[in-house]
């Protein structure tokens, strides 16, 4: 099923892509570039080598190149804990009314492009490795390294108090284009979470934050993890919110967790489901606040999915 980012028409116009790579490659031509997908990033290969992002047009200011130089420097902190391929920022534009980013491109195509080819013992192969790498990405020296270097407030109380200020947030924001029986649905879905102390005693990690199959890179002929790419969420968080492979099925997710070798609290599965369902509103929510109608409709069909599956 293609995602809504695999679908979304870029919002940056090639001119504006030219003349930026201009900079690095004078004599690069149209045919030279070719557009991939349009999510928080506008996204070009280039070149058949290397890859450039620019932010959503919403993003042309301060506030996109401040993600970008974070994510920069996330990257080169996560990099020497982890024996994966990550992105390497090597083209950086500090220009906060054109910020982009250029790497080289990492070998191989997204996991979610190729899945349902792998046989059994593939799958198993990637999620023991997945296991493996978020056992890396969440040690405890990662985490002391981040906090050194990004302060941050979390503690759990202030996280169950962060679902009770997002609540009230899209019952102001998102509730009003709701159905009774969606915001029904959404209350109790979110009610029932922060009811539960359980849900509020395991360990912060450093996540990756959008740790899905379209993030994981593979070689489509050996299915073997070639990189991980995508690092701009990378916070202090759930751990839990990186284990929501809920689509490929259930020996996927427990032989991930197999590999996966630090403890992870109570009511993880309560824990990855709720992470799971709230997405819906997230979409509504970004695309009511910039006018964007590809992507509520995008959110209502995640929420009708979402509901059924409840």
């Amino acid at each position: 099923m293609t995602s809504f980012e695999e679908s979304n028409p870029r919002d940056v116009s090639l001119e504006i892509v030219h003349r930026a790579l201009r900079r690095f490659f004078p004599e690069i031509q149209g045919s030279y570039i070719r557009f991939h997908y349009h999510g928080t990033y506008n996204v070009f290969e280039v070149k058949g080598e290397y890859i450039f992002r620019f932010p959503d047009r919403s993003l042309f200011n301060e506030e996109g190149l401040r993600l970008i130089m974070r994510e920069n420097e996330v990257l080169e902190l996560l990099r020497p804990h982890l024996t994966v391929e990550i992105p390497r920022f090597l083209f950086l534009s500090e220009d906060p009314e054109t910020p982009f980013v250029g790497y080289r491109k990492i070998p191989g195509v997204s996991l979610s492009r190729c899945f349902e080819g792998a046989s059994r013992e593939q799958r198993r192969s990637i999620a023991e490795w997945l296991g493996g790498f978020l056992t890396e990405l969440h040690s405890d020296r990662v985490l002391a390294e981040f906090m050194e270097r990004f302060p941050s407030d979390f503690t759990l109380d202030w996280y169950r108090r962060y679902w009770e200020r997002w609540l009230h947030e899209i019952r102001e924001k998102v509730f009003p284009v709701l159905n009774p029986q969606q915001r029904g649905w959404a209350s109790e879905l979110v009610e029932g979470f922060i009811g539960d102390s359980d849900n509020f005693l395991f360990t912060p990690r450093v996540v990756h934050g959008d740790f899905d199959t379209s993030n994981v890179l593979v070689d489509p002929g050996s299915y073997d993890v070639t990189g991980v790419i995508d690092f701009e969420e990378a916070r202090i968080w759930d751990p839990a919110a990186d284990l929501l492979f809920f689509w490929e099925g259930e020996s996927f997710i427990e032989d991930l967790l197999n590999s996966y070798s630090l403890p992870l609290g109570p009511n993880l599965d309560e824990r990855r489901t709720f992470l799971t369902k709230r997405t819906p509103f997230i979409y509504i929510m970004w695309g009511l606040e910039h006018e964007h109608r590809g992507m509520v409709d995008a959110g209502f069909e995640m929420l009708e999915n979402r509901m059924r599956a409840h």
